[in-house]
């Protein structure tokens, strides 16, 4: 499977939770590229099976300037149907934290593109054992959400049981 991962990042938090997610799906075998939104062509998502978009908010309800471009450029771009993903991290004491996001997930939704139903919110640092495992975790249930492969739940649900299939039984 081939995915993509655009993302944002001011303070190198955002940066953080994409590359566990990179780190995590091409554990899973997908090929994956990384690139900052502002580098990317948006024509060029249609290249690829899953999408993972990230972002920050920027003065407390805004796009980054750097996603700005990236933004408007989905308007004209054909999005239609690409599997997405988004996530970010942000402040919680803004009372609008995460509205970059939200304003990305709404615009690849309006312009057709089939979107996770759930968008992965961190509060600033993503260094703890928990925010990294949210992380991980975001990246296991979208690529199952993406590829509906029955070897995948198996795998996953074996996992969460700590069930071991791959353990030879021991011989007495």
């Amino acid at each position: 499977m081939k995915v993509f991962i655009g993302y944002i990042s001011l303070s190198g938090n955002t940066e953080k939770m994409a590359v566990i997610i990179k780190d995590r799906l091409a554990a899973a075998g997908c090929k994956v590229e990384m690139e900052r939104l502002d580098r990317l062509e948006t024509d060029t998502l249609k290249d690829y099976d899953l999408v993972f978009i990230g972002s920050y908010t920027w003065n407390k309800d805004e796009l980054p300037y750097e996603a700005i471009e990236f933004y408007e450029e989905l308007g004209q771009a054909d999005v239609y149907g690409v599997k997405v993903a988004c996530f970010g991290s942000d402040d919680l004491s803004y009372t609008n934290a995460y509205t970059a996001i939200d304003m990305l997930l709404k615009k690849m939704k309006d312009h057709g593109s089939n979107v996770y139903g759930e968008t992965l919110k961190i509060h600033q640092k993503t260094t703890t054992y928990n925010q990294i495992k949210r992380c991980e975790d975001f990246a296991d249930q979208v690529l199952m959400w993406s590829t509906k492969r029955k070897k995948w739940r198996l795998f996953l649900r074996s996992r969460a049981l700590n069930i071991l299939h791959y353990a030879k039984p021991a011989s007495l």
